[in-house]
């Protein structure tokens, strides 16, 4: 099976802490800076996260993309694997088609990973245009792991349009259980509540450890030549 390695322009963005669930899951400016050129964090892979103390809200999102020009065939299958730093118990994360612009380091990725893909960051959901899951919610593994994507049908479709090309195959990655599914941590007002995990990242000095998309190839059609023809 193939194996790509996950490009340097990978990293993550946070929303700052913000007070009102919708205001920081959909939130359009005041981001914290964008923070690429990283090899891991113990913190900063996926989070959500409530803090009573302060009444805010806090959410982080990873952002990965691979240059997929070298693929010949029809992707049958295919795996994102990214390793934990650390986990916390229970934490679910899920792959997401994303719009971001990996060589603007300028721009908000983590309001505009649905830039061109007919869905808008504010009042998104699940069932919002655009918005389209490359896997299921996926428990992260245990510290120092791989956590592996088994990518959806959704995925593949777009991995065969841009297999052979110079666009890069882009994803991003968010907490499950609260972002994706768009649901407030602390609907009570109670205490804090969180879910956090770190993830190993392309700069990594380890190449072993480096996040990367494995796939399959097979024949599109008959698996030999017909007539001659392939």
């Amino acid at each position: 099976m193939p194996e790509i390695e996950a490009n340097t322009t990978d990293g993550y963005q946070a929303s700052g802490l913000t007070s009102g669930w919708d205001n920081v899951h959909d939130k359009t400016s005041g981001m914290q800076s964008l923070t690429i050129n990283t090899t891991q964090t113990r913190f900063f892979g996926t989070r959500t996260e409530f803090t009573a103390a302060r009444s805010a809200y806090y959410i982080v999102r990873a952002f990965f993309d691979f240059d997929v020009s070298g693929i010949s065939g029809t992707v049958t299958a295919a795996t994102f694997s990214v390793m934990t730093d650390v986990n916390g118990t229970g934490v679910e994360n899920i792959v997401v088609k994303s719009g971001h612009d990996p060589s603007n380091t300028s721009t908000q990725w983590y309001n505009t990973w649905l830039t061109g893909l007919g869905g808008t960051i504010s009042g998104w959901g699940t069932s919002s245009t655009g918005v389209t899951a490359f896997s299921a919610g996926v428990e992260t593994a245990a510290n120092l792991n791989f956590t592996d994507f088994t990518l959806n049908a959704a995925a593949l479709s777009h991995l065969n349009t841009i297999a052979g090309t110079s666009d890069p195959f882009k994803i991003a990655v968010l907490n499950y259980d609260y972002d994706y599914l768009d649901v407030d941590p602390n609907p009570g007002g109670g205490g804090s509540e969180f879910q956090r995990c770190g993830f190993h990242y392309a700069n990594h000095s380890t190449s072993a450890k480096r996040p990367h998309l494995d796939y399959t190839t097979g024949a599109a059609g008959y698996g030999h030549k017909v007539l001659g023809v392939a």
